[in-house]
């Protein structure tokens, strides 16, 4: 059965294209300066401006948490207000490359800051999506081991001002039209994991080989994109870091797209994903 897509042309008008596979897909996207299974090194809104619309079937990703982590190309510490301004323009564009069926699945904080001043992260960008149009599925959640550890107690054993921790971390799940896939395909999760994380309590493994400064965890990643998406299907990564997403879906027979401004973690990335034996 044949797949259609709307590519845009020289003068800017859509024409429709047909295709069977995705290598025939890519072929087209190659006179269009666009290519699959690639990494970009750029900013994602660059990357996001040569796709067509109605083009991605999932987006995993975890954007700069904006706690100061020392990036080798970026400032990971902005006002929280322009951060939110920052992240509602990739997520618009996100929107628009996402099929009708598309989900995305955005994994941040879900509380944190200092006593005198905290953030819901999630919260902050659950609503913004839903402003855009996303319409909202689910947030699972899971413990984060570096922030369960801490020191800090505020008013210690006083209701002066006790400082209540939130060691956990969640992945937002929204789609863009309509949550039911229209296609059948082929889903490779098994009977156990399905189970697990549908109930919305995930148990996630940490990332602690340090390839980039905040690396994504291959479970987390490998859970997304097994859940959320069929074999064959595109997933973009608009912060693709140490190349995650990419190793994951060559090894699970799913097609890439990432985005990346560092010329250093794009160099990580592919020596990691060229690793991966079909």
């Amino acid at each position: 059965m044949k797949k259609i897509i709307y590519l845009q042309d020289k003068n800017g008008n859509f024409q429709k294209y047909e295709y069977e596979n995705i290598s025939d897909l890519n072929e087209e996207l190659k006179k269009r300066g666009m290519e699959i299974n690639k990494i970009y090194n750029e900013n994602c809104l660059e990357t996001m401006a040569k796709m067509p619309n109605d083009f991605i079937d999932l987006i995993v990703t975890s954007p700069p948490y904006n706690i100061g982590i020392d990036y080798d190309t970026y400032e990971d510490k902005m006002e929280w207000d322009k951060y939110f301004e920052w992240c509602e323009i990739w997520l618009k564009e996100c929107y628009r490359v996402l099929k009708s069926d598309g989900r995305i699945a955005i994994n941040h904080y879900l509380s944190l800051g200092t006593s005198d001043y905290r953030v819901s992260p999630l919260s902050r960008i659950n609503e913004m999506m839903i402003n855009i149009g996303y319409k909202h599925h689910t947030m699972a959640v899971w413990t984060d081991i570096t922030l369960a550890k801490r020191t800090a107690w505020g008013s210690w054993l006083s209701a002066s001002s006790p400082y209540i921790n939130s060691p956990f971390e969640g992945v937002l799940i929204l789609y863009k039209d309509k949550w039911k896939k229209d296609r059948k395909g082929v889903s490779d999760i098994d009977k156990e994991d399905f189970i697990k994380l549908t109930r919305g309590i995930w148990n996630i493994k940490t990332e602690t080989r340090g390839l980039t400064k905040a690396n994504f965890s291959v479970d987390f990643a490998s859970k997304c994109v097994k859940l959320l998406s069929y074999k064959d299907d595109l997933v973009y990564d608009p912060f693709m870091g140490s190349g995650t997403i990419g190793f994951v879906c060559k090894n699970s027979n799913r097609n890439y797209i990432g985005s990346e401004i560092s010329s250093n973690y794009c160099n990580i990335a592919y020596n990691r994903i060229d690793a991966v034996l079909f």
